[in-house]
């Protein structure tokens, strides 16, 4: 993991570390660099969840996480995309969760309403029946 090192044991660490990666998002050149930081965002995320023990439920920030940052990126290399158009409107949706996630991370409550916003309105997940 690029950026300050922090252990992601843990959920102070691993919140820790997202902010650090949110602010890598933010920081990156426009274009394929931004596409890398959140490819590492998703990353953290899977790496989290890949520490959980066997049996227990998946915790819900690294997994809602994890399908953030894989949607954020398919929007650039996804089959069918890949217009200059295309990749500087998926670039801006990266950096505004990014942005976004910054804001949130040190408060849980609005922590899972960001998570729940952006699974489901600007990802497009459906919800649960």
């Amino acid at each position: 993991m690029a950026g300050r090192r922090h252990s992601e044991h843990g959920p102070e660490g691993f919140l820790a570390a997202t902010a650090d990666q949110a602010r890598l998002v933010l920081d990156a050149e426009e274009g394929w660099p931004t596409y890398d930081a959140g490819l590492e965002f998703q990353g953290l995320a899977v790496r989290a969840m890949i520490q959980t023990p066997a049996g227990d439920y998946l915790p819900d920030i690294p997994t809602a996480l994890n399908l953030i940052w894989g949607a954020l990126t398919d929007e650039m290399d996804a089959p069918g995309r890949g217009s200059p158009e295309q990749d500087a409107a998926a670039v801006r949706h990266m950096k505004q969760a990014a942005v976004e996630w910054l804001a949130v991370v040190d408060s849980p409550v609005d922590r899972a309403t960001y998570l729940d916003r952006w699974v489901h309105e600007e990802c497009g997940y459906r919800r649960s029946l």
